[in-house]
């Protein structure tokens, strides 16, 4: 082969080998690109599966659990209690992704049901009954990314001496419970957030829940839980509160309804929470803030015939703002205009607030007002009191008045 024809097979070779290695490049961009697709997909539908890796129902006397892959019964048994827990055991271990166990029917639960992380528990179609003393909680939740959807849950807390309808204990990160569910009749709590030291419960939904007739509080977020939404919750008829933040903050109340219970909202010893557009009606207490609660921001809501409308008890902490809430006024302002007679030293200035003011300033308007006084404040006025009377006069003492709660 002559050198000319010789370097023509090498430049071939080399030109394929070129495009063969930027084929293969190709290939292995597009390869990736699917992958990255692909799982972004597989995540997203993991976060909220549709089809539920087992699903719970009753055939006869049995209890029945179905593979929702085969539709096979991997399990059965009599009790709804051990044919439930068996399904929540049985989803993948130490998975990263969300897999589902739906209860459909009625069912009476013999002992409690535990739900880990990375679980969504539809409860849509179930109706489940806490049987006579088990005197625990019906459901306990922990770990990460658990949801517990829907249901009619009932506590039976007539035959029970203790235990809440849900519990969720620490660690437990990102949760969501709600979404059509109804809590009725717990010995103590209908949901109660309950944390340990460095095993904190936060960063929870619970919204879409209706709580009645509770021994304790329709919700207690409890020591190291916070930084939940509170969203459309209807609490009522509950012993304790509708709601009760205790060593819990930061959380959001928000387009809430709390009626009779011993008090709406209950806030002690907690700090920055917002409470805002709720309608708190027909308790002892619609608000109280009380122990070192301190920087909550009470505003906006909605208070009528609640025995007290807002109590701020003494031992509560600084710098809680209550501002703009129907039915309880919190601030006000005004000018008050007198007329001296030469005699009287003491001018009382109806405030109009809801309770007694804690600050409050009263400032001269005309040359008559001014003068050395000093001024107190009671539940219905701020008491203007002079060193030496006013002279006489038409409208002659003016006095423009702040005071807020």
């Amino acid at each position: 082969m002559n050198p000319l024809d010789k370097n023509k097979v090498l430049a071939i070779v080399l030109i394929a080998i070129i495009c063969l290695i930027a084929f293969e490049g190709y290939q292995l961009v597009s390869l990736r690109t699917e992958h990255d697709k692909l799982a972004a997909k597989n995540a997203i539908l993991a976060s909220k599966p549709t089809e539920a890796a087992y699903i719970i129902f009753k055939d006869g006397g049995l209890v029945k659990a179905k593979n929702g892959l085969t539709g096979e019964i991997d399990f059965s048994g009599i009790d709804a209690s051990t044919v439930i827990q068996w399904a929540l055991d049985s989803l993948t271990p130490n998975r990263t992704w969300v897999e589902k166990v739906a209860v459909v029917g009625s069912f009476t639960l013999s002992s409690k049901i535990r739900v880990s992380g990375y679980t969504f528990l539809d409860l849509s179609q179930a109706n489940l009954t806490l049987a006579n003393n088990v005197n625990d909680d019906m459901i306990e939740a922990s770990g990460w990314y658990f949801t517990i959807a829907g249901g009619t849950l009932n506590g039976n807390g007539a035959n029970q001496t203790k235990g809440s309808v849900i519990l969720v204990k620490g660690e437990a990160q990102r949760f969501f419970i709600g979404y059509g569910m109804r809590i009725f009749n717990a010995a103590e709590h209908g949901i109660h957030l309950q944390g340990e030291q460095d095993k904190y419960v936060g960063v929870g939904v619970l919204v879409d829940i209706i709580i009645e007739g509770c021994g304790g509080s329709g919700v207690l977020s409890a020591a190291w839980s916070a930084d939940h939404i509170f969203s459309r919750l209807n609490c009522g008829g509950n012993g304790g509160s509708g709601i009760c933040l205790s060593s819990s903050g930061a959380n959001l109340i928000v387009d809430s309804l709390f009626w009779n219970n011993f008090k709406g909202v209950d806030i002690y010893h907690s700090m920055q929470n917002v409470v805002t557009g709720n309608r708190i009606d027909f308790n002892k207490y619609g608000v109280c803030i009380a122990y070192g609660s301190s920087e909550n921001l009470v505003i906006g809501n909605e208070l009528h015939n609640n025995t007290e409308q807002i109590r701020v008890e003494v031992d509560a902490g600084n710098g809680n703002i209550i501002r703009e809430n129907r039915g309880y006024v919190a601030e006000n302002y005004g000018t008050a205009i007198f007329s001296g007679d030469g005699e009287t030293t003491t001018f009382p200035i109806p405030h109009g607030l809801s309770g007694t003011p804690k600050s409050w300033s009263v400032e001269a308007a005309s040359a008559d007002a001014m003068g050395n006084r000093y001024v107190v404040a009671n539940a219905t006025h701020l008491i203007v009191t002079y060193a030496f009377p006013p002279p006489q006069g038409n409208d002659n003492v003016v006095l423009v008045w702040r005071a807020e709660t």
